[in-house]
């Protein structure tokens, strides 16, 4: 699923270096081989669709010009609109910001090429990284046994992305890539900075903090907190960030405090507030719920909260079926079909959705065991059925197995082991 840009050379701007390591990130990143390489990442990471969009530009005349317009100095985008979205398995919403297709894959691909900053970060960062993720902390935690003798500090930022300041983000950037890239500088700088954006169609002035949605968001967030990074891996037996939730592993319950005290010091420092609900002290030995999953005597699954915001969530989309099918005369097969449909997205995401990773790309990865998902699927099932018979008792059972498969589910347990075999054949 790669292309051969080589086939192109018209694309390549005469004067421009190939390989040049000094060269500024916009000039080497028109180069043949950094767009095959890019395009060979991306086509194990999107669906083809997707894949065939982004090809298209990253091909093209378009791509080349634009990047050639960003080393000239000349920025002149449009401005994103604010989206309002659902939060991932949760019914709060959060702000993200969304610019045209062409900008956006732009911007994808020089993210991309900033992953060549990746050492300046901190081992205790795990997100957004090029060879660490979320599974990564999971290792750590289980590898470092936590559950003799360590407390656990945990500590979650409320809206972090939109509280980054700008005004305090730009002389770390600053210090980061102007010595090495005056060009990329300048061209983050114009981002971080842009007040203008689209709220329904009109042209509206907001405080953007560190561009969430957009793809240099992620590596906003990681140099905001690069400081309390280094403070806590310091300070701690064990420190893990990914984005806004930590947590930090210490010998004793007054180190654990003191991690948080230096958490909400610094956090406070940077215009940033904890949720501190879950803000908290866990004791050696305690079940620890750590991004969404639950570490229990050494295994992993998805936490009991993550489990219950699912399953409320899709008996609630239940529930609004059957009232339709009630009240406004939805045929049962079709709502039954509604309701597989909306499982499918939830849990695989079969459309395009950014800014949230399903299921499959985050909780299969991570987990060691499929126990909350074998409860999932009896719920998801029993949901298709009531909606599919309008019954609660036995006589929701007419609408066998095979009639839910029909409709096109796909079994969480079965996908899981199926994820797992791909992933161990890779």
């Amino acid at each position: 699923m790669t292309t051969d840009i080589a086939k192109k050379p018209s694309e390549i701007p005469e004067g421009f270096r190939e390989s040049a390591h000094d060269a500024p990130l916009f000039e080497r990143l028109c180069a043949r081989d950094k767009r095959n390489e890019f395009l060979e990442h991306k086509s194990l990471h999107i669906d083809a669709k997707d894949f065939e969009t982004l090809e298209s530009y990253i091909t093209s005349d378009d791509c080349t010009k634009d990047l050639q317009k960003l080393l000239a100095g000349e920025f002149d985008y449009p401005p994103p609109r604010k989206v309002q979205l659902r939060k991932s398995h949760s019914d709060r919403r959060r702000t993200v910001y969304a610019y045209p297709e062409r900008q956006k894959n732009l911007m994808k691909y020089i993210n991309w090429g900033m992953l060549e900053y990746d050492d300046i970060f901190s081992r205790s960062l795990f997100s957004f990284r090029q060879k660490r993720g979320v599974a990564d902390v999971f290792r750590c935690v289980v590898r470092m046994d936590y559950a003799r003798g360590l407390y656990v500090a945990k500590a979650d930022i409320h809206d972090y992305g939109h509280s980054i300041r700008a005004v305090l983000l730009k002389p770390m950037l600053e210090s980061i890539v102007g010595p090495r890239d005056p060009a990329l500088l300048a061209y983050l700088i114009y981002l971080l900075e842009r007040t203008e954006c689209l709220l329904r169609g009109k042209v509206i002035h907001d405080d953007m903090g560190g561009l969430p949605g957009v793809p240099m968001g992620s590596f906003f967030n990681n140099v905001y907190l690069m400081e309390l990074d280094r403070t806590l891996s310091q300070q701690t037996t064990l420190f893990c960030r990914y984005a806004d939730d930590m947590a930090a592993f210490t010998t004793t319950q007054e180190e654990a405090q003191d991690a948080i005290t230096a958490i909400r010091t610094i956090t406070n420092d940077l215009g940033l507030t904890l949720n501190e609900e879950k803000t908290q002290i866990v004791k050696p030995g305690e079940s620890i719920e750590l991004l969404g999953i639950q570490i229990r005597d050494g295994n992993l699954d998805v936490s009991d909260h993550t489990l219950s915001k699912a399953r409320n969530k899709l008996t609630r989309y239940a529930n609004k079926l059957i009232w339709q099918e009630q009240h406004d005369g939805l045929p049962r097969s079709q709502a039954a079909a509604l309701m597989t449909h909306r499982i499918d997205r939830y849990f695989y995401r079969t459309d395009s959705e950014e800014h949230e990773l399903s299921w499959r790309d985050y909780f299969f990865h991570v987990i060691t065991r499929p126990d909350s998902l074998h409860t999932l699927d009896l719920t998801c099932q029993d949901l298709v059925r009531r909606v599919a018979t309008g019954k609660r008792g036995d006589a929701r059972y007419r609408f066998r197995y095979e009639d839910i498969k029909s409709l096109g589910y796909r079994p969480l347990v079965h996908e899981y082991y199926q994820y797992r075999e791909e992933k161990s054949a890779r």
